[in-house]
């Protein structure tokens, strides 16, 4: 038997790399390696023309090999599995990393967050608790707790709410009457201008009316002019007009 000079990559479909993992894994053949070679040694430095058992160095090389395939694919299924493991935390730690960050930058935010109320005229601590209602100072914790401050500033706050809804309450109420008063403005001049418009019909009417009776006061009159009669009368009406 010609052993061989090189040693080719398994293929794929070698049966040693399909072998199923057992559950107790064989122990590993290191150990067996040095008879092998001992005993290969010794046939190759004997001079004799002695048969060499190959069947038997065989038999002990496919074990050595079987060993050697089980314990690799083992080791491999056990690098692919830590790899998924290292995967899920790497992934994870992604993630807490990045809610880190997040959170970080929410503090950074809170820490320069300027609370608008401290830019609100308010009134000092001591006018609120000086003019505060008795029920708003009952619901204040005492001096010496710790909330004192925070709930003094909400008490005041929501006494500024109240007040600002009150002015709020007032506003409405005068655009409410200025708007009364713009429409009813609205409707007295429309009123105005309807008198103004009757006024100079009337005395447009009068003017005519008047002039006519002028016209019919120069009219030279060669009979006598009856009392009572019609042209009697625009005679007098003319001389009243003319008066």
């Amino acid at each position: 038997m010609v052993l061989p000079k090189t040693i080719c990559p398994p293929s794929p479909l070698d049966p040693l790399l399909l072998l199923p993992i057992p559950t107790t894994l064989p122990s590993s053949p290191i150990g067996d390696l040095d008879p092998l070679l001992s005993s290969l040694q010794s046939h190759l430095d004997s001079s004799s023309d002695s048969h060499i058992p190959i069947t038997a160095l065989t038999s002990t090389i496919r074990q050595i090999t079987r060993k050697s395939q089980i314990l690799l694919n083992a080791a491999r299924a056990g690098a692919a599995q830590a790899r998924d493991e290292l995967d899920k935390v790497d992934e994870e730690l992604r993630g807490v990393e990045y809610e880190r960050a997040r959170v970080g930058d929410e503090i950074l935010r809170c820490s320069e967050y300027a609370p608008a109320y401290e830019e609100m005229d308010l009134p000092s601590p001591e006018d609120f608790l000086a003019q505060a209602d008795e029920s708003v100072l009952k619901t204040l914790p005492s001096k010496d707790s710790e909330d004192y401050e925070h709930e003094l500033t909400i008490a005041r706050l929501e006494q500024e709410l109240k007040e600002i809804e009150k002015r709020e309450v007032q506003v409405a109420q005068l655009t409410k009457d200025r708007d009364i008063l713009i429409r009813t403005k609205k409707e007295i001049k429309l009123r105005f201008d309807a008198v103004d418009i009757h006024l100079g019909g009337f005395a447009r009417s009068a003017n005519a009316v008047a002039s006519k009776l002028k016209d019919v006061a120069e009219l030279p009159t060669s009979a006598p002019v009856i009392a009572g009669s019609p042209l009697s009368v625009s005679q007098e009406l003319a001389t009243s007009t003319s008066t």
